[in-house]
Order: C-alpha cells, then structure tokens, then sequence
C-alpha cells in the first residue's frame, strides 16, 4: 500500500454557490463550468502523478445534477473513492480529514481544487518535506496555501484562523509552532481565485 493518500477538497457542484468571485466577472454559469473544469484537472493531476492513493473529498452532499455525476462517475473510471468532509469550517474539515487518513498512512496531503499548478514534481517536493518535517505547505501568492500534508498533527493546529484572509499561511506557521510541530515550505505558487488567475490558468 501506498505510505501517502492524497486528499483532493472539492465543492459540491451547486450554482451561484462556486468560484463567487469569477462569477462576478464572468457571470455564474461560466464560473459554475469553470469550477467543474478545476476539479477534473486537478483530479487529473493528483491521479496521475502516482506520489500516492487519491481520494475525493467533497464539502456536502446536494440534489444530483449533470455535472456531480460526470464527476462521480470521472472517480469510478479512476477507482478514486468519493468522500464528505466532516466539520463546521474549512480548518476542522481539513483536521477531520489529516486525522482520518493518518490512521492508515503515513503522510496525507490536502490539495485544493482550485490549484491547477500542483502537480507531479510539487507533491514530490512535498513529500519529500514531510520525510524531515511534521507538516508541509504550499505558500499561495494570496497568502493562502495551495496544499497541506502532515505526518503528525495537533487537535486545535487549525482552530480559530480566518479561511479566505491574507494571513492564513502564517498563522498555520504560528499554530505549528505553538504546538512544537516541524515544517517545511515549498515554492510559492498560485491558485485560482480572481479572474486573472482564470487568465494565467487559460495561459498555460
């Protein structure tokens, strides 16, 4: 068995309720479709790299629709499991999910999707981090991060942090050395948030 699962966060596929930024630029059904893009391309990326076993992680369970099935049905081809994430906001999401997969692992990384330049070298690099490093992170140009591994973890490391600010990178750090833990930062790197993050996406 693979000794790293990679864990891909996802929204549920609802319109007007994804990628709300885009939509202001681009109306909600171009960003509802660019949304479901992202997910499949970096379902793609993370399957493809064979750093570990991948599981699909998704916010919440809605009423079917065209494009929730294309997406269950992606992860049946790629025998990827579809999974729910547990917790009232994203920091104990991502708890609940460290923790869970660290029962059988011994690494487990997040990655978003809505970051497009994860790719095979960038969860190398992570896991790599994590062979000398309690957790590893991937700076976004935000102040966000792209992805977070973990070998170890503490109950309340993400407790309390302000999801979607521009310190959120560093106040993990603060969180991880309050609590004694290690860690390693990769490359800073972007995601997909505003519509000039679309366009470099579109770019490359």
């Amino acid at each position: 068995m693979s000794r790293t699962l990679l864990i891909q966060f996802a929204k549920w596929p609802l319109l007007g309720h994804v990628k709300t930024r885009l939509a202001k630029k681009m109306g909600e059904r171009a960003a509802y479709d660019t949304h479901v893009e992202l997910t499949q391309a970096v379902l793609k990326n993370l399957t493809l790299s064979n750093v570990g076993t991948v599981e699909l992680w998704f916010d919440q369970l809605s009423a079917d629709n065209p494009e929730s099935q294309m997406l269950t049905e992606c992860c049946n081809q790629l025998s990827v499991p579809i999974a729910y994430q547990n917790g009232s906001d994203l920091g104990s999401r991502m708890y609940h999910a460290l923790s869970y997969g660290l029962k059988a692992y011994d690494n487990v990384i997040i990655v978003g999707s809505d970051c497009p330049t994860v790719d095979k070298t960038y969860l190398e690099q992570a896991v790599q981090a994590l062979d000398t490093s309690d957790l590893v992170l991937g700076p976004a140009e935000d102040g966000g991060y792209v992805l977070i591994g973990a070998r170890k973890i503490e109950p309340a490391m993400l407790d309390d942090i302000i999801w979607g600010g521009g310190a959120v990178l560093r106040s993990t750090v603060e969180r991880a050395e309050k609590y004694g833990l290690t860690y390693g930062l990769l490359e800073e790197t972007w995601d997909v948030d505003e519509y000039e993050d679309y366009l470099r996406w579109r770019a490359i």
